[in-house]
């Protein structure tokens, strides 16, 4: 395993970004297009060298490496290093993030159409930054990456949106400003006050685990606030959530598939990396408030959804809707429901990112995605209609595709949880239950007004799926269909890290 690099694994894609936009490197859409697909396949085809050679029973952290700067720590003398490791949530969402760019690269053939180097280049300065997220074992290296992001998301946005994006981007780029000084001033308060309780000065996030006989309860709820404000505001949640439906309905299509399929798994293991991990007596105690707040999400999220004309603002409230599933999950504090909800916020990563390959079809031969003005569109897009069919099942969990078990194992884990509030989860369990029948009504009422209704006139000259399209779409249904056939596939990549949090967490 010499061969794996996990420091090539998160930088290659920012060297690969400075190629792109060297002067030197032809500035010709067809070559541009080509090298970064073919960059993009190679990654993905090596981080599942990663996945292939993983162990699964180890407990810990694996792949372990240090980025060095001429043969010394980045900021030694302040304890900061540039870290890296991988564990089984981390490795899921790593593969997970090279296999939703490599579909958004054959994608933006069809709607990118200008400024190319800046496109791609941002493309993959995203990619790094979210790998780099996932896999930093330093608080403020973490930080680096988070904040990173930001700059490939805006131009992504604003650059190839509609005439509103600009807006829409700066809207998403001061709520994550936002939300970043709640985050940062938590990593500094806990940095500083670490130091002084123990005279070490470390942001490594495994050793900041706050023992309760040393650190105050009031440090530690003000932290634990701090951090949970700059993670619900990335996922996003309940009223933390307005500039996500926004960029969503605003962005070009390959950007929704990105948004949708890397940005707001950043939120949620941010949670559990510092607010499960770092802080686990505050998350017991604010367990009973999570889940209602879940559950909240799942009936706000899908009450916006159903009254929304836009498909993109449709499936952008389903998407936060689905969130709420997965903080319901992490809230049970028990295994079945950990597993679901990491389950969960893979498999929303990967449906999600299906819908609007869809959409972004539909839109590309419509010029449109208000579900009003489509009709019957089925009849001149079979092969659409048809893989759109089994996205749409797997999106309202239906049994054998990759949303069944992730929602039964939430519920089931809210149903059998610790809390003292016994009536209370058995009430959201329920509420669960109705929330998933709720949302077929929505996500199938799309399905017929769009594909099976009556074929309207301006539609009966549109092509089906290019042969691209096709192939991106059926291996996103491949996925979908052998990850609900054999769930346990993913359960047991990290199955030994959700034993540890569980541990940490003494329940």
């Amino acid at each position: 395993m010499n061969f794996l690099s996990l420091i090539w694994l998160i930088f290659a894609p920012i060297i690969v970004a400075l190629i792109i936009m060297f002067p030197k490197f032809p500035n010709h859409q067809v070559k541009i297009r080509r090298f970064a697909k073919w960059f993009a396949s190679f990654h993905f085809v090596y981080a599942l060298l990663f996945l292939a050679f993983f162990d699964t029973s180890l407990f810990g952290m694996s792949y372990e490496k240090e980025l060095t700067f001429f043969g010394i720590s980045w900021l030694k003398s302040l304890g900061i290093t540039a870290k890296f490791a991988l564990d089984g949530i981390t490795l899921l969402m790593v593969v997970l993030t090279t296999f939703v760019v490599l579909i958004t690269l054959f994608i933006s053939k069809i709607h990118i159409r200008s400024k190319h180097k800046l496109y791609y280049s941002m493309v993959f300065l995203l990619e790094a930054a979210v790998l780099g997220i996932f896999c930093a074992k330093d608080m403020f290296m973490f930080f680096v990456f988070w904040e990173l992001s930001l700059i490939p998301i805006y131009f992504l946005v604003s650059q190839w949106g509609n005439s509103e994006a600009r807006r829409a981007a700066m809207k998403f780029t001061l709520a994550s400003f936002v939300a970043n000084m709640f985050l940062f001033f938590g990593m500094l308060i806990l940095y500083y006050y670490n130091f002084a309780v123990s005279n070490v000065l470390t942001a490594n996030i495994e050793t900041l685990n706050m023992d309760s006989k040393i650190y105050p309860l009031w440090f530690q709820i003000t932290v634990f606030v701090n951090f949970l404000i700059g993670f619900v505001i990335r996922t996003p949640f309940a009223f933390f959530h307005n500039w996500y439906p926004d960029i969503q309905s605003k962005s070009a299509a390959p950007v929704n598939i990105l948004l949708s399929g890397l940005i707001l798994n950043t939120g949620v293991y941010g949670m559990i990396r510092f607010n499960m991990q770092v802080f686990p007596e505050i998350f017991k105690i604010f367990a009973p408030v999570l889940m209602i707040w879940g559950i909240v999400n799942i009936v706000y999220g899908g009450a916006l959804s159903i009254v929304q004309q836009g498909i993109k603002k449709m499936v952008a409230y389903a998407n936060i809707a689905t969130m709420g599933f997965v903080m319901v999950g992490l809230s049970c504090l028990n295994t079945t429901g950990f597993n679901g909800a990491v389950f969960c916020a893979i498999a929303a990563s990967i449906v999600y990112s299906a819908l609007f390959v869809i959409i972004s079809s539909i839109e590309f031969r419509t010029k449109t995605t208000y579900i009003t003005a489509l009709g019957g569109i089925g009849q001149v897009m079979p092969k659409c209609m048809y893989l759109a069919l089994i996205i749409c099942f797997a999106t309202i969990g239906m049994p054998f595709l990759i949303m069944f078990t992730p929602k039964l194992m939430v519920l089931t884990g809210a149903m059998f949880s610790n809390l003292d509030q016994q009536l209370m989860v058995k009430i959201v369990a329920f509420i669960g239950l109705g929330a998933i029948a709720v949302s077929a009504g929505y996500i199938m009422y799309f399905f017929y007004k769009v594909f099976c209704s009556v074929l309207l006139d301006q539609w009966k000259g549109i092509k089906d799926l290019s042969p691209q399209e096709t192939a991106v779409l059926s291996a996103l249904c491949a996925v979908i269909v052998y990850l609900g056939i054999n769930p346990m596939n993913i359960i047991a990549v990290y199955q030994s890290v959700s034993s540890i949090i569980l541990d940490v967490l003494q329940v």
